[in-house]
């Protein structure tokens, strides 16, 4: 080769290897899901020769401390996971970029493929601020042995309020073999309760998808807490009366205590979250999995859900466009339903309809609520989430522990709440 050849390929090699753009990625998945993070993240700079992405994991909480700091002095990482439950405190601080409509068009990012509570969860004001990649929903087990023992159709679990009533007072029996609807029951006496209710946040999830079933919600258009409606009041009262007036559903009890007794074979139906599927797979127990019914009312399907949202921070002006640019596509990739699909390993839901229909979740008992997936709602939309959910989670343990009537219970939780969202609007005024 000749000299002018050498200096000519040299040159070409070295404009090519300055092109090459380096990326930082901040998650939180530090458990069992994080060696397949790290190797969709392989598969991801495999693949895209000019982008290199260098991931961070660390706790969650640690994220959220370091987020607000990191941004203002101009040294946030280029790509952020954020949860659900943080994600509108951080935009509605301007701690995260919006996503345009134009630049996720051209990153081939579709959010019409997304399950839409899901994808909405991150928007704020009309402006999208993240792509989902991760998502957990509350979900109902149930025991099919013990549903066909009193003439229940395993395969048909309940979806209205009617029906969950019927089928936890013909679950709850006594040791006599009686049910609560025969005569002669013994209720101090059980062997089995028909449905599980329990008084901590996961417990209180039950109750948060009732209302919204109910066509209630948790703050209202000026983003107070409302969590007192005639809807929220109706929904909440039947899951009281389950425990108070019914006695289907053991009072006083705790999530461990309930998931002790749903693993062995004494409750018919355990709602909480899908986190615990691997639980009953391992035990090898005949059990199946259904969304949560209409407990609330017959407004709609709904269910809480949890989800990890990929978000870019707001960065110091004059930010290289070429990060931003490379950034997407990461982003863009990370959220097909390839990478989705891989992604579900770790326990995740699917985020998309293309993602869901997979053969590979033909005999899945998940698969049992994933023909309505998309009415899984995070608690989101509005900046002071925990300021809502913390005042609201003792609510339903007071109304839930028989301590006050469902209807002062929310009532005193959402005096309770707006005290502190009127103290943390200081926060973003």
């Amino acid at each position: 080769m000749s000299r002018t050849a050498l200096m000519l390929a040299l040159l070409s090699l070295g404009a090519a290897q300055a092109q090459k753009v380096s990326l930082t990625f901040l998650h939180g998945f530090t458990g069992p899901d994080r060696p397949v993070m790290e190797g969709l993240v392989k598969k991801f700079n495999d693949t895209h020769p000019n982008i290199e992405v260098r991931a961070q994991a660390q706790p969650w909480g640690t994220t959220w401390q370091q987020l607000p700091a990191l941004v203002a002095s101009g040294r946030a990482q280029d790509i952020v996971v954020i949860n659900e439950d943080q994600i509108t405190g951080f935009i509605a601080r301007g701690a995260v970029s919006p996503l345009t409509a134009a630049e996720m068009r051209t990153a081939g990012i579709d959010k019409s493929k997304f399950f839409g509570p899901l994808f909405q969860t991150a928007d704020y004001k009309g402006q999208s601020y993240g792509v989902p990649i991760s998502s957990v929903a509350y979900v109902m087990f149930y025991n099919k042995d013990l549903m066909k023992k009193v003439g229940l159709d395993p395969n048909k679990p309940p979806r209205t309020r009617a029906e969950v009533l019927a089928a936890a007072q013909k679950c709850t029996v006594d040791k006599s073999g009686k049910n609560s609807t025969q005569a002669g029951f013994d209720a101090k006496n059980l062997d089995t309760w028909g449905i599980s209710l329990y008084n901590n946040w996961v417990g209180a999830r039950a109750a948060y998808a009732a209302i919204l079933q109910n066509g209630g919600s948790m703050t209202d258009r000026n983003q107070n807490a409302a969590f007192n409606s005639p809807q929220a009041v109706s929904a909440v009262q039947f899951l009281v009366d389950l425990v108070q007036k019914h006695k289907v559903a053991r009072p006083n009890s705790t999530e461990e205590a309930e998931l002790a007794a749903f693993s062995q074979g004494k409750v018919c139906m355990f709602p909480s979250g899908q986190w615990y599927l691997d639980r009953f797979e391992q035990q090898k127990m005949n059990f199946g999995v259904t969304f949560m019914p209409r407990v609330g009312g017959n407004v709609k399907d709904a269910a809480w859900g949890g989800s990890s949202h990929l978000t870019l921070p707001k960065q110091r002006p004059g930010y290289d466009a070429n990060k931003r640019r490379a950034a997407l596509t990461f982003i863009a990739w990370m959220s097909q339903p390839a990478q989705n699909l891989a992604w579900t390993a770790t326990g995740s839901l699917p985020s998309q309809a293309a993602v869901a229909n997979n053969a590979q979740f033909a005999k899945a008992p998940i698969s049992g609520i994933f023909d309505r997936l998309g009415s899984v709602y995070a608690t989101s939309g509005y900046p002071w989430v925990g300021q809502v959910m913390g005042p609201f989670d003792a609510a339903w343990e007071a109304a839930y522990l028989g301590k006050k009537t469902v209807q002062k219970a929310l009532s005193d939780g959402v005096a309770e709440a707006n005290k502190q969202i009127e103290q943390a609007r200081k926060n973003f005024q």
